[in-house]
């Protein structure tokens, strides 16, 4: 779950509020996870994370990474199977720092994702 090249991304200036239409903004594939798809909604320059919608496909997964800094997401639709617990529309999941998990998708899902830092990739066993 890395940033892109920041096309679309909101970006805020002098305090104000900036919107985005996501709807215009073209879905993205992750090349470590084919499936896996994402919108950048913004970037955390600090530590190198991003604000994401992001879409699984049915069957889809994202391999195992771990979270330096925490991950938080929200479950817009859909169900992702997640360290042993399905998490459906509605529900809101948050990972502290340290965290490791390889997230997946039976059924599809969208979800709203906040990573204030780069995730690290683990090595598949």
């Amino acid at each position: 779950m890395h940033d892109s090249d920041g096309e679309g991304e909101a970006k805020t200036a002098g305090g104000r509020p900036r919107s985005l239409q996501t709807e215009g903004l073209e879905w993205r594939t992750f090349p470590e996870a084919e499936g896996v798809d994402y919108k950048l909604l913004r970037r955390h320059p600090e530590a190198g994370g991003s604000t994401l919608l992001l879409r699984f496909a049915p069957g889809a997964d994202y391999p195992a990474h771990r979270h330096p800094a925490g991950e938080e997401y929200f479950v817009l639709s859909g169900s992702l199977d997640d360290g042993g617990t399905t998490y459906r529309s509605g529900d809101y999941i948050y990972y502290p720092p340290g965290s490791v998990h390889r997230p997946a998708s039976r059924e599809g899902c969208t979800l709203l994702v906040v990573l204030p830092a780069r995730v690290e990739p683990l090595a598949e066993p």
